[in-house]
C-alpha cells in the first residue's frame, strides 16, 4: 500500500472533526488527498460526493442501491449525527408541551417523511415517545413519495420551505413543523439553526428543548440516529483493499483532534454531551450501539414503505 501513491478527492463538511484531514495534520502513508469543504448543506454535499472518491450519502439511498444489487461502499464514519428531538417547532402560545400532544394534530415540513431528518424525527416520536404515527396528520413533502404506505399515514403535501412552514404554523394551518438542527452537541444543547429560526421568529419555540429530556430518551432507546454515512466510490475498495480501514483510522484520528479546531465553549459542550449521555456516541466503528441505530433506521424505513425489505445493515459496508 505505501509503495503505491493513491490520490483521493474528498467531499467533507466544514467541521472541527474533519479539519485535520484538510490541513494535513492527519495523513496515510502512500495516500494523498484534496478535501472540498465548501458545501455546507447536507443534501447538496451528497450530490457533490457523487463525483468524489470519498464523500457522504444517505443510508436510505444506500439501502435502495443495495437492494438493487449495488456493491457495498459505506464506511463506519458518521460526521454529523443528530438526536432528532429539538426539530419540532410549535407556536409559542401553543398548548402543545409533549410529543404525545401531537396526536390528532397537523405536522408539516418541506421534508419528506422518508428523508433523513423527516423520517428520523418520526422514528424518534414513535420509538422514544410512543406516538402512534398514523394518528397524526402529516403535511410533509410529496405525499406520493412512498412506494408503499405500510403505516397507513394520513398525508398531504407540505410547505415548500422552512419559511413557508413557519407561515403555515403562525396562521393556524399547522400545529407543529419539523426542520433540521445542527449536528452532534448542537442538536442536544442548541446554538444552531433552530435557535436562529426562533430568534428571527420569536412567535415559535421548540416542542422539546430540555437536554435532560433528550438525554433520557437516548438512554432509554440508545437512538442517536445514523441516517448518513461516509462512502467511497464504487470500485475503490476492490482496487485498494487496505484503504477503507485506513480511512476509518485517519478520520478517527481527525475526530479525536476536533477540540483543536473549535472554541473552548464548543469543546465544553462536546464534553457535557458525553457526560449527559453517559458515553461518547461519535466514535467511528460498527459496535453494538451503531448497529442498533442502523438496524432500527432501516427497519423503520421498511415499515414506512420506503424500502422493499429490511436486511442486515452490515451488508452496506466495504470493510
Amino acid at each position: 500500500m505505501a509503495a503505491t501513491t493513491v490520490h483521493l478527492n474528498m467531499v467533507v463538511p466544514a467541521a472541527p472533526w474533519t479539519r485535520a484531514m484538510e490541513d494535513g495534520r492527519v495523513s496515510i502513508p502512500g495516500v494523498s488527498w484534496k478535501c472540498s469543504s465548501d458545501v455546507d448543506h447536507a443534501p447538496a454535499r451528497f450530490i457533490a460526493s457523487e463525483a468524489a472518491d470519498v464523500g457522504e450519502n444517505g443510508v436510505r439511498r444506500l439501502a435502495i442501491a443495495h437492494l438493487n444489487g449495488a456493491e457495498p461502499v459505506a464506511l463506519p464514519i458518521w460526521f454529523g449525527r443528530e438526536l432528532m428531538q429539538r426539530n419540532i417547532l410549535v407556536r409559542r402560545d401553543s398548548g402543545l408541551r409533549h410529543p404525545g400532544d401531537l396526536i390528532g394534530k397537523r405536522v408539516g415540513a418541506h421534508l419528506g417523511v422518508e428523508s433523513g431528518t423527516g423520517g428520523a424525527v418520526l422514528m424518534l416520536l414513535e420509538q422514544a415517545y410512543g406516538v402512534p404515527l398514523n394518528q397524526v396528520h402529516w403535511r410533509m413533502g410529496d405525499p406520493k413519495s412512498l412506494p408503499v404506505d405500510r403505516m397507513g399515514l394520513s398525508r398531504d403535501s407540505g410547505p415548500a420551505s422552512d419559511d413557508a412552514a413557519v407561515e403555515w404554523l403562525l396562521r393556524g394551518d399547522l400545529d407543529a413543523m419539523i426542520t433540521t438542527t445542527g449536528p452532534r452537541y448542537w442538536s442536544l444543547f442548541g446554538g444552531d439553526k433552530i435557535d436562529q429560526l426562533v430568534a428571527a421568529r420569536p412567535e415559535i419555540r421548540p416542542l422539546i428543548d430540555d437536554p435532560a429530556v433528550i438525554a433520557d430518551a437516548y438512554r432509554r432507546t440508545k437512538l442517536y440516529p445514523i441516517t448518513d454515512v461516509v462512502v467511497v466510490r464504487p470500485g475503490l475498495a476492490a482496487e485498494h483493499p487496505e484503504l477503507p480501514a485506513r480511512l476509518v483510522e485517519a478520520f478517527s484520528d481527525a475526530n479525536r483532534l476536533a477540540s483543536s479546531y473549535r472554541p473552548v465553549e464548543e469543546t465544553q459542550l462536546a464534553q457535557r454531551e458525553i457526560e449527559l449521555l453517559g458515553e461518547d456516541p461519535h466514535q467511528y466503528r460498527l459496535g453494538a450501539d451503531e448497529r442498533h441505530n442502523l438496524e432500527v433506521w432501516v427497519d423503520f424505513l421498511y415499515r414506512l414503505g420506503a424500502l422493499e425489505r429490511s436486511f442486515d445493515t452490515v451488508e452496506l459496508f466495504c470493510l
